[in-house]
């Protein structure tokens, strides 16, 4: 390193090299020297010939403009841009012939520079090789009425040679420019704020082309200023490779290291500049997050975007084509592709999301390029909602104006998990697969989904779901459900409850359509068929409501609560066809019956039944709920019925004074009832109202209590524990607990009776006339005419008895007759009465 420093320092030292280092800065200084001169040369002659300069530039401004140029001074650079000559005009305004009417000046400068070519300049001809346009406004407009103030240019005069005194601009600089092209009859607004631009113009036979540096903040790139901007308050900043062709009068922008706001971007743009034509295009290609591409929108577009939103970046291309010179929308292409991202949309989040999206404006060609004519396209959608897998192969979105969806969807997946979309308080899944295939079409308000329609199948296999408003269970069961246009078809569903087994099948016809409009109109047709039905849990399930809190209805819930809204208010028409049907001591075989299950209750007409014990039941009946009650309407006809099971069946209507099977015979009624039924769906007595009129044949009483207390005080001597007769008829009103005995006639082989009167279920209120002949009717039998066993019935003597109240809820007998009757003698002369 030693011995290296001092050869340098022999050099520096020698006489060779101070002498080379003398020549150089002698010519340095020189040069100097000589660009001093020529600036100060240049300077002088700029101060000379200011006046003729500055004509010459207004000269050549207004040969080419309509309108007027105003510098507000003119100067001159020393050394800027050397060695060209630098003109500075300061306060430059340009207005065409028109500004009285738009009062828009085309430009407004604070300060331009001019750089000259000097050679050209001491020819006296003036070149201009760069401008510097500093805190200026560049406003280019078209009003309502297409006055424009880019008109200020003339045309370019044809000529028959070529000139050579052509002016070129080799080098633009644009710092603090504000850029303004409105165009109020086409609605379309492009507003930059332009920090610095900077490009240098190469001119070839074809046209030139540059190199542009840009950066800018764009206020409005609006090709429909009333549907809003694009790139709206966004920073953008990039090179852009720039190209004219002079034989296709077209501009092509391509664009390098192009950022707008955080996102680079790659963007291909054709202008059309030639006469009449106007047309241009915008390819553009990024990959961008959701909320920043929706930023960059147009709000017409990105309000809807916003609804929605996804994690991970995005590949997207957009496609711009339209025409400057037409008002409207140009026509706008958007693809993008999502995969295994998680999309959140108003209805919740889907996970694992991937699909392939496009949007367009001109979706039939010839409709234009509007909202009404625009589309958003999904293909390929697949995800997780609310962990149940879900896929659309295809669906469309059309007319933003007033959006409907259409398109597939398929889905399988275990039953349980439909238990995120309905309130446990009305359903539960607890086992089974669901499959999903649907066409779908719904509308779109507000980026909502509104009264969605579907064709297509639902098929359950296996499931265990129970139905707790109306504490339905059901156990392996098979539903497959069809959605057509015409109706809903329901088939195969297996219903299980304790003892019951239910095969259902079913219909609603306008389903569709009435679902959502008008609910009260649905009418569900029902077949069913069961081997064995237990008629008072059926009831049970019928007219049961559950009594719960109604719960918080969230939205992820809410379709369940529409559902069951729906059932609450539809109407349903059933077709029973049972082979046993049991109602406690009750038993029919071969049951049909049609029932109509309404908001109101249970509805059901012309009855029949025939009992396994050769009986007939005719009947209509209503059943409506009231709270945790039921209340009953029923019109019942009976023919020859057992009377022990009958009375079995309503609990003895809370007779206490003696059982059902104390009483024995077939049992014929007509009768008109109103009834409540409590919580077990067992009858509360004290609530019955009706009139009834009742025969019992071929009857026997063991045991019979009432007619034994009456045996101890008038026969002693008879056996009244067991009593045959062949009639026992009477007929009755019910109010509650009493009953109204109008007409009863008991006729057995131990005793007769008569009564009347008021008989308490409640041990409150009886007051029973009771007419009993003393005499031994046991031979009566033998008199084959019916008026003649009527002639002897009261021969004799006829004890009058009074049934009351008693203690302990039992009754008393005494002898007397009602207050009404001790007046009258009702009896024959020649008969004698205690």
């Amino acid at each position: 390193m030693k011995k290296l420093f001092d050869k340098v320092k022999r050099l520096f030292s020698s006489k060779g090299f101070k002498k080379v280092f003398k020549i150089l800065l002698y010519f340095v200084l020189g040069l100097f020297a000589l660009i001093v001169i020529s600036a100060i040369g240049l300077r002088i002659y700029f101060e000379m010939n200011k006046t003729e300069i500055v004509g010459k530039i207004n000269t050549q401004i207004n040969e080419n403009i309509n309108g007027e140029a105003k510098i507000g001074d003119i100067g001159y650079k020393f050394l800027i841009g050397f060695p060209n000559f630098t003109v500075v005009l300061k306060e430059v305004e340009l207005k065409d012939s028109l500004i009285a009417i738009h009062k828009r000046p085309v430009l407004k400068a604070g300060e331009i520079e001019v750089r000259l070519n000097v050679l050209k300049l001491l020819k006296k001809e003036v070149n201009i090789r760069k401008i510097v346009i500093i805190d200026a406004k560049i406003d280019l407009f078209v009003d309502k009425n297409g006055v424009s103030n880019s008109n200020i240019f003339k045309p370019k005069k044809s000529k028959t040679k070529k000139s050579n005194n052509t002016t070129t601009i080799n080098e633009v600089y644009l710092k603090n420019v504000n850029f303004i092209s409105e165009n109020q009859k086409g609605n379309k607004l492009f507003h930059f704020d332009v920090k610095s631009l900077k490009c240098k113009i190469l001119y070839t036979e074809q046209g030139w082309k540059t190199d542009v540096r840009l950066n800018t903040f764009a206020k409005s790139l609006a090709f429909n200023s009333l549907k809003g901007s694009f790139v709206k308050d966004q920073e953008i900043s990039g090179d852009l490779i720039v190209n004219f062709s002079q034989e296709l009068n077209k501009i092509s922008i391509v664009t390098q290291g192009f950022k707008i706001g955080e996102d680079d971007f790659k963007i291909k743009a054709n202008f059309n500049v030639g006469k009449g034509n106007s047309l241009f295009d915008i390819d553009i290609r990024t990959q961008i997050k959701w909320g920043n591409a929706s930023k960059l929108l147009a709000n017409n577009i990105s309000s809807k975007l916003n609804k929605f939103a996804l994690n991970d970046p995005l590949q997207a291309s957009c496609v711009i084509k339209g025409d400057m010179s037409v008002k409207g929308d140009p026509e706008i292409v958007v693809n993008a592709e999502i995969k295994d991202d998680e999309l959140t949309t108003l209805q919740g989040v889907v996970k694992e999301c991937s699909f392939h999206g496009k949007f367009t404006n001109n979706y039939k060609n010839g409709l234009g390029c509007n909202d009404a004519n625009s589309a958003v396209i999904v293909t390929d959608f697949k995800g997780i909602y609310k962990e149940i897998p879900v896929s659309i192969p295809s669906a469309i979105i059309n007319n933003l104006e007033k959006p409907v969806a259409t398109g597939k969807l398929n889905t399988n997946f275990e039953l349980p998990k439909l238990g995120s979309f309905i309130d446990e308080d009305f359903i539960t899944f607890t086992g089974g697969k669901v499959k999903v295939n649907f066409d779908f079409k719904v509308d779109i308000v507000d980026v909502k989904l509104h009264k969605p329609k579907f064709t297509g199948a639902i098929i359950v296999k296996k499931g265990t779901l129970s139905v707790k408003t109306k504490n339905m269970h059901f156990q392996n069961t098979d539903i497959e459900l069809y959605f057509t246009e015409e109706a809903l078809l329901i088939k195969k569903i297996k219903f299980q409850n304790k003892v019951n087994t239910v095969f259902m099948e079913g219909r609603v016809d306008n389903f569709l359509n009435l679902y959502y409009d008008d609910p009260e109109k649905l009418n569900l047709n029902w077949k069913i068929y069961s081997p064995y039905l237990d008629l008072k849990q059926i009831v049970g399930i019928l007219t049961y409501n559950h009594q719960g809190k109604q719960p918080a209805v969230s939205k992820s819930k809410k379709p369940s609560y529409d559902l069951r809204e729906v059932l609450r208010k539809a109407q349903a028409t059933l077709e029973i066809q049972v082979d046993k049907l049991t109602y406690k001591k009750m038993i029919a075989d071969d049951f049909k019956v049609k029932i109509v299950l309404a908001k109101k209750g249970l509805f059901v007409n012309n009855v029949s039944i025939q009992g396994s014990t050769g009986s007939t039941l005719n009947f209509d009946a209503q059943v409506i709920p009231q709270g945790k009650t039921v209340l009953f309407k029923t019109n019942i006809q009976l023919t020859d019925g057992n009377v022990s099971r009958f009375l079995a069946s309503f609990n003895n209507f809370g007779v206490k004074s003696f059982t059902p099977n104390d009483i024995k015979g077939n049992l014929s009624f007509k009768a008109s009832l109103i009834g409540v039924l409590n919580q077990d769906r067992e009858l509360l007595p004290n609530t019955i109202n009706g009139n009834l009129v009742f025969r019992i044949k071929d009857g026997a009483l063991s045991n019979f209590e009432p007619i034994q207390k009456i045996g101890k005080i008038a026969f002693p001597n008879r056996d009244v524990k067991n009593i045959t007769f062949s009639d026992l008829a009477a007929s009755a009103s019910i109010k509650g607990n009493l009953v109204d005995l109008k007409d009863l006639k008991v006729t057995s082989n131990v005793l007769n009776i008569d009564a009347k009167g008021t008989y308490s279920l409640a041990n409150s209120g009886t007051n029973l006339a009771v007419k009993i002949p003393l005499r031994n009717p046991k031979d009566d039998y033998k008199i084959a005419d019916q008026k003649g066993r009527d002639a002897v019935r009261y021969k004799g003597i006829v004890v009058n008895l009074l049934v009351v109240d008693g203690k302990d809820g039992q009754t008393k007998i005494k002898l007397g007759k009602p207050s009404d009757d001790k007046s009258k003698e009702e009896q024959p002369k020649t008969t004698k009465t205690k």
